[in-house]
């Protein structure tokens, strides 16, 4: 894509994305909007013009529609205010049509358009919050960049520091990768990395360079931005392609959970594929029926012979693995039990063989 292209071609990976994002929204907006909050802020730091060669819709269209067509739409009374920010005036000029097209939007929905660089747009609205003492209210931010100098950790930190505060970040480590050497790269990765760390990456080559990288970006994200969970996720093209990496940070362990569905809702794209990259030397393919044989490893490595529960087991496979609690009880721990590899400690009356209710202490043998 040219960098002064208004309109272009839907590439496979960001189709990946977009199904990722739309599935992600679609739970945490009534998650989010249908109680105590008032107001939820929804931010594509670099938007585009809403629309693909092909008449794809574009992010901004896409969180739009993750409400506008919700099944619980009716059910979601918090006001929602959408800030799409691209520093291109034609693809913003685009992207107004295209939202028009939609229609009247809902009395509750406030869409703010700018035609800015991310890092001021945001920026400002930050620093007026900062200025006033006020509170962020709940925000999911979309940050894709076009490329990776405009994206700076020190805002993406500022922006975090706000509570129920979540971001999903895409990185393309290859671009990184290929032009880490070149002159003239040093305030951009200084500014993507928030700091020089990157630098210790120079004299490494292939995918010792590209894990470095990917860590220390983790790393900066935990530690500037004070997130409790970050978790990596490894797009996998048809060709073989990998390195381009979505980061999702949240505080909260049910945001975590719900990223983690999405991930393994998403159907394969035009043969693109997500695996969990967190643990770079490790991955695990999201997959309809997935293996899940390195879950019961890292399960009975993780308890041994001593005695948990299993709602020990099923925080221990949120926060620590690259699967979903309801891997869980049927298809890794009745296995288990069946063949006479774990016992049941103590569970409620009545409890049938293969079930693990609340509460429920098992043990490996």
């Amino acid at each position: 894509m040219s960098p002064l292209a208004t309109v272009w071609k839907l590439e496979r990976h960001t189709a990946a994305k977009h199904q990722v994002l739309r599935k992600y929204l679609e739970a945490w907006l009534p998650i989010m909007g249908m109680g105590i909050n008032s107001r939820l802020v929804l931010v594509d730091g670099f938007c585009g013009p809403g629309i693909y060669e092909g008449g794809e819709p574009g992010s901004p269209i896409i969180m739009l529609n993750a409400f506008l067509k919700h099944q619980l739409r009716e059910r979601i009374s918090a006001e929602l205010v959408y800030l799409f920010i691209d520093e291109d005036a034609a693809r913003i000029e685009v992207l107004r049509e295209q939202i028009e097209g939609l229609g009247k939007l809902p009395d509750q929905v406030r869409v703010h358009v700018e035609t800015a660089r991310y890092e001021d747009a945001f920026g400002r609205v930050l620093d007026d919050l900062q200025i006033r003492g006020s509170n962020l209210a709940p925000t999911f931010a979309f940050i894709d960049p076009f490329g990776y100098s405009d994206a700076p950790m020190t805002l993406t930190g500022k922006f975090l520091q706000f509570r129920r505060c979540e971001a999903l970040i895409y990185v393309p480590f290859p671009d990184i990768h290929r032009f880490i050497e070149r002159d003239g790269q040093e305030r951009a990765l200084n500014s993507l990395f928030g700091g020089n760390e990157w630098k210790h990456a120079k004299p490494m080559r292939g995918r010792a360079r590209l894990q470095f990288l990917h860590d220390l970006f983790k790393k900066q994200l935990e530690s500037k931005c004070s997130l409790d969970y970050v978790r990596s996720f490894q797009i996998v093209a048809k060709h073989g392609a990998r390195g381009y990496h979505l980061f999702f940070g949240t505080n909260h362990p049910l945001g975590l959970h719900k990223m983690k569905d999405a991930m393994w809702s998403v159907d394969p794209v035009a043969g693109t594929r997500f695996e969990d990259s967190t643990n770079i030397d490790a991955p695990t393919l999201f997959e309809p029926e997935p293996d899940l044989g390195s879950l019961r490893d890292a399960l009975i490595e993780h308890f041994g012979p001593e005695p948990f529960t299993i709602d020990d087991a099923m925080q221990f496979t949120l926060l620590e693995t690259p699967y979903r609690p309801e891997h869980v009880k049927t298809k890794t721990l009745r296995p288990l039990e069946k063949d006479g590899k774990l016992e049941v400690v103590e569970a409620r009356a009545g409890r049938k063989r293969g079930t693990f209710p609340d509460g429920t202490r098992l043990r490996f043998t």
